[in-house]
């Protein structure tokens, strides 16, 4: 019986030349090598120098597994090997949570990409006067960050406390319970980012 000669779909083609793109460009971002990413994905390196050159169509396991170790996920890949375009995800402010605290006079947005919620988190906080944000402890090690935009506010952790004022970063161990406190007459806004344990340890090795 005759081989059926493969079909082309210029639009398939397109697709398949800038996903193999994408992955060799977060390859090299990462200083990867194709044996390093071999190895954290579990895909033949034969394999993958075959995708980044579009010589072959990945299944979705074997994008999900390079996807992974590449830190990233298969949408964000996909997405960029559509279109091209450098924009991951737009987001609207009525699609963006929002928490609130205990006293209902502080609230935090939650700003943070959703496929680093295991390594980074940021919130854009607001606090009205007298307002107070009381968190439990992060992970051993974690640490937050807090830049003030507007107002001024006391940070407490343990048993020290420190103040700071539009302008300035408190950058703090928040392993273990700490407050955030709005000590003006005027509301506070303020950007949070927490780093959490295990990237505090891979920044510092």
């Amino acid at each position: 019986m005759a081989r059926q000669k493969r079909q082309h779909c210029p639009e398939a083609d397109a697709l398949a030349q800038k996903l193999g793109k994408t992955i060799q460009r977060l390859r090299v971002a990462d200083n990867m090598s194709l044996g390093d990413l071999s190895v954290q994905s579990g895909v033949a390196k034969s394999m993958i120098s075959q995708i980044e050159k579009n010589e072959t169509n990945p299944t979705l396991a074997t994008l999900s597994r390079i996807s992974t170790a590449l830190g990233t996920s298969v949408e964000a890949v996909l997405a960029s090997g559509t279109n091209g375009s450098a924009l991951i995800q737009k987001t609207q402010i009525k699609d963006t949570p929002v928490l609130k605290s205990e006293d209902g006079l502080c609230e935090l947005r939650i700003i943070g990409w959703i496929d680093t919620v295991n390594w980074v988190q940021w919130y854009d906080f607001r606090a009205q006067a007298g307002g107070k944000l009381e968190s439990s402890a992060h992970p051993k090690g974690s640490v937050e960050n807090l830049t003030i935009l507007s107002g001024q506010v006391r940070v407490s952790v343990g048993q020290e406390t420190w103040r700071a004022q539009a302008g300035e970063t408190l950058r703090y161990r928040a392993d273990e319970e700490h407050t955030i406190e709005n000590t003006g007459s005027t509301p506070v806004h303020a950007t949070m980012v927490n780093i959490l344990a295990h990237s505090v340890r891979t920044m510092n090795a």
